[in-house]
This record gives C-alpha cells, structure tokens and sequence, in this order.
C-alpha cells in the first residue's frame, strides 16, 4: 500500500449516515478519534460509511464487471466505445500500470479500513448490546467480502485487521493466501452469529443476513474446495425458506423487484438524489438507445455466448438481445451485435444514474453451489440433480420442450462440467465468471478457446504499480 491509499484509508473517520438503504448518505463534520465513536447513533453512522464504500465505482460499480466478466469469455468491451485499460483486460495485455487495478484495490482497501474502524471502537461504546454485536458482526461480513475480493484477484495480500492512520510507515508485506482465508473464515463465522435472518424496517433492507454470511461462507469454501462444509453451508441457505427463486426469470432484474425473494444480499443502488444511481444500465444498453438518449452500451455479450444456449433456454431471451423496442415504440436494431440485457432501466433518474443494484449473490446461485459440492463429495447424488434441475426448471419457462430434459445419469466429471455451463447461462454478467473459471481450474483452456493468448501469469491480476513503488515490502506476482 501506499501513502495515497493509506490517506484514503484515513478518510474513513469521515463517516456517513444512511438514510434510506444506506443509500441517502449525508457527510458529517470531521469526527476526532476521542468523540466519533460515544453513542448508538455513531455506531450506526460508521456502518453505513463500510456499505458506502461498497457502492464505489472502483469496486461494486462497473469495475467489478470488468475485473471478473470482461476478463471471462462471455463478455467483453467495444473497441469504440471502452477504455482502453478495460480492453486491456479484455485480451489479457494488461501490465500492472492499468489504473483499474490500482483503482479496485486502493477502493477494496478503504472499505477495509472504514470496517477495522467499527470492529474496534464500536464495542466501547454503552448501547443496547445486540445492536451494538449486529454491527460489528456486519463490519466483520463486509470484510470478509472485501478480503475475499482481493485475495481472489491478486492471491498474497497485506492482512490489515488494524486501523490505519499511519501515512509514513508504508512498508506493509503481503500475507499469504491461507492466512487471508483463515482470516475470512473467522469473520463469516463471527457474522453469521450475530446478524439477523432478515429486516423488516424499510431503511435497513439491503443489510449484512445471517443468509448473506452463509452465502459467501459457502462459496469461500467452495473456492477452497471444502466441499464438505460448502454443501452444509449452502444447506443451510436452502433449509431456511428465506429464499426462493423468481418463477419468471426476468422478474430477477427488474429495478422495482430488487431485494426481492432470490436476492439474498446485493449492493444498493438507487435514484435517491439523482446521484446514487448505478451505472450498469447505461454502460449494458444496446448502444446509443438509452433511455434519454445518454449513449452508453461498450460492454457486449460475446457471440460465443450467444451461441451457447440449448434450444428454448428463456435465459437467452431474457439477457441476450440485438433489438429493443424503446418506451416510445421505436424498435433500434444493433449496430455492432449481442447486447446484454439484464441491467436495462426504463426509468433511470441520470447519465450513469439507473436504479439497479448489483447483486453480490442470489439464491440460484447457492443452489448450483450446494449441487456442485454434493457432486464433488459423492458424485451427482438426487440432492445435486434436484437442486441444479430446479434452475433449469425455470429455464424452460413452462414450455416442456425448452431446455432438453432435466439432468439425469451423469458422471462426476459430466455433472461438474454441466454445473460450471449452468452457471455460465444462469449468472452471466453478474460478477462471477472469472472466479468460477479459476476455482474449476479451466480459465486458461477457456480463455484459449475464446482466441486470446492467455498464460499462466494471468491466474492471477499483478499488484498495482503505484502500491509497488512506494511499498518496498511488496513482491509482484510472477510474470509482471
């Protein structure tokens, strides 16, 4: 880390209050360290500032899209209408001066920093004491996610569990992947014990549940290949009856569904103030048909992708389109081809300023989870049949002819191969593909395939440049 990002870091005793969703966020004067932390108010206002940082653009904005989806083979950027460091990452030319690296890790860091505030100063200070263990058990989740992030993109990270005021002493080592993960692990299960099942007042909606914990808890142990407790994790999840999926598939991405019955925790976006909007319908819309005319559209579904569905998938349908039919009745063809629609906003309050939340992780995404561990612990049992066949289910979308057959009479290596596809057509564009890619081991055959000279130094993202040369304790990752 650096002494910019250790400055930024500091922000943090800039704490912010939320209003509604913790999204109606209004600064606050500059709170000293002797008065900032004294009642259930305080505690509350630096809380909301952890869920804040999440909703940067560096990081849950499109940042996170192209870090995990543009660097997969489902999606990728126009070369006239992206950046040119996103098209970098695109085809895997990248080196570790790209800003959107520095720019993610310096965002991920802040978060950190703002949740090592709370874990520290909130359990001093005299009020209701489940309260006050709620909140620290969501600066503890909202951690672990940021950890879980960058330990998946850049393996070695400096474990900071600590507040960080110091802007000289910059000279932080990297700590090694197994300790990050002892370190996620530990603060999932101290979460999970202490945040609630759900929320039932309005402007709490969009918090850490104790079925988010589950959640990521089940995943990280998937990406650790502990399938016995990612199974029970998941199993968890599905026994609770918190969740259930959308019976309309397209029901899942519209703005008004959002924290509805399959989203188990997502990033909160909205048009309070016309500036809390999320940018993802604009830079998803078939180009230059944006609503109110705002352009937009560089980030395209692949033609591959396109072509992957089985006949009658409802899927494509829903997500893949190369038309759209304007509020106004005016039909616009594409231009350059495949667009992805699940992010489209009829309604956006703004350039860069749409009502969508980005959705960390929903139900569909446990069930193909708890279906991949089963697998992977006994081969494809009737647990793991029923829990992938279900969203295949809703694939067909009534039409008994749609998407052949549910799943039956698969080896171990057939099912895992049919999970990792289902996950492809279930959950593209939402954040998952390159992590899925990596933890099944197939991202350089993949990639490969897609026509891009991928080699093994991609595995991994380089550390920033900027971190690098003014941190001389950190080592770069091979290949950079």
């Amino acid at each position: 880390m650096k002494t910019r990002l250790l400055s930024l870091l500091s922000f943090s005793l800039l704490l912010l209050v939320g209003c509604e969703n913790n999204l109606e966020e209004k600064p606050l004067s500059f709170f000293e360290e002797s008065n900032s932390f004294n009642t259930d108010k305080d505690a509350t206002a630096a809380i909301n500032g952890v869920y804040h940082a999440l909703r940067s653009g560096n990081y849950y904005g499109m940042n996170i899209i192209t870090l995990s989806d543009v660097s997969g083979e489902e999606c990728f950027i126009r070369a006239d209408g992206g950046s040119a460091e996103g098209i970098e990452i695109d085809q895997c030319r990248y080196t570790s001066a790209n800003s959107n690296f520095d720019n993610f890790y310096t965002a991920v860091y802040q978060l950190i920093n703002r949740a090592n505030r709370v874990i520290d100063k909130v359990p001093g200070i005299t009020m209701d004491t489940k309260l006050r263990d709620q909140i620290v058990g969501e600066a503890k989740f909202l951690r672990a996610l940021a950890y879980f992030d960058l330990v998946r993109a850049f393996g070695d990270v400096p474990l900071v569990t600590t507040v960080s005021n110091d802007v000289v002493n910059v000279k932080i080592p990297r700590d090694p992947v197994d300790k990050i993960y002892q370190q996620i692990t530990q603060d999932l299960l101290d979460a999970e014990k202490v945040v609630p099942v759900k929320y039932t007042v309005v402007s709490e909606i969009g918090r850490a549940t104790s079925g988010a914990v589950k959640s990521i808890l089940a995943k990280v142990y998937l990406t650790r290949k502990d399938w016995t407790n990612a199974a029970a994790k998941a199993k968890e999840v599905i026994d609770s009856k918190a969740y259930t999926l959308f019976p309309d598939y397209k029901n899942i991405f519209l703005p008004e569904n959002k924290n509805g019955p399959e989203h188990i925790f997502s990033v909160q976006f909205s048009c309070v103030q016309q500036i809390y909007g999320s940018a993802f319908a604009k830079n998803f819309s078939i180009h230059f048909t944006y609503p109110t005319d705002l352009g937009g559209g560089s980030y395209q579904a692949t033609d591959a992708h396109e072509a992957s569905y089985l006949p009658g998938d409802y899927r494509k349908q829903v997500t893949i389109i190369r038309e759209k039919k304007l509020a106004n009745g005016t039909v616009v063809q594409s231009r350059t081809g495949a667009f992805a629609d699940k992010y489209w906003d009829w309604t956006p309050c703004g350039n860069s300023q749409a009502r969508n939340n980005f959705m960390v992780i929903r139900y569909a995404d446990v069930l193909l989870m708890y279906a991949e561990a089963l697998n992977e612990l006994n081969g494809p049992t009737a647990d793991a049949f029923a829990a992938i066949n279900q969203v295949r289910a809703r694939a067909r979308n009534g039409v008994a002819t749609a998407v052949p057959r549910d799943l039956a009479g698969l080896t171990k290596e057939q099912f895992r191969d049919v999970v990792l596809q289902e996950r492809s057509w279930e959950l593209c564009f939402e954040g998952h593909r390159r992590w899925d890619l990596l933890r099944t081991g197939k991202y350089l055959d993949v990639i490969r395939k897609s026509g891009i000279q991928a080699e093994e130094k991609h595995l991994l993202y380089p550390i920033p440049q900027n971190e690098i040369d003014v941190n001389p304790a950190l080592v770069q990752n091979p290949g950079y």
